[in-house]
């Protein structure tokens, strides 16, 4: 499989933290599902064990997506506006995060979604991150109160989107 500069993805935390999120997310989802609680950007693509992610993790890093979540279930896909300059736009309006802290104050705010939308001090979590891409791409209206399981939605269910795979990342793909 081949990704490209620009692809999204959503996976599961199975941790606590995730299960955490996933609830919450369900309560609020208008499709009463929630199967993903993290979401991050391709940044670097190619071969799959090739690709670098840039996420919101205990610091917002860039980290070999493979080896990150081989044997994990992931969602990945790909806005059919996003090309070259498309891509640097969004990178350009998010690198600045890279190293900060992850935006942890952020997530009591979401056990009432409008919060999380109107309180923001231009750090986001994981999601977030993932729609502020979106968003300085040009590929988004906006990106404050998203939450994994609305990333999820977009990829499977916008016209925009093509999902490149859903499934257990494994070696021979």
């Amino acid at each position: 499989m081949r990704l490209e500069r620009g692809d999204i993805f959503c996976t599961r935390n199975p941790m606590m933290l995730g299960r955490a999120i996933n609830f919450v997310q369900k309560v609020w989802s208008k499709d009463n599902k929630s199967e993903y609680s993290h979401s991050g950007i391709i940044i670097e693509g190619g071969d799959l064990k090739q690709c670098y992610s840039f996420e919101a993790l205990w610091t917002n890093k860039i980290h070999g997506f493979y080896k990150a979540y081989k044997g994990r279930k992931v969602l990945i896909g790909r806005h059919k506006g996003m090309n070259y300059q498309t891509f640097d736009a969004g990178w350009e309006g998010v690198k600045k995060h890279k190293d900060k802290w992850y935006a942890g104050y952020r997530l009591p705010l979401f056990f009432i979604p409008f919060l999380a939308k109107y309180i923001n001090f231009g750090l986001g979590v994981c999601s977030e991150l993932t729609m502020k891409f979106l968003y300085k791409a040009g590929l988004a209206d906006t990106w404050k109160g998203w939450n994994p399981d609305d990333v999820a939605d977009m990829v499977h269910k916008w016209k925009n989107y093509d999902i490149i795979y859903e499934g257990v990342l494994h070696e021979k793909l």
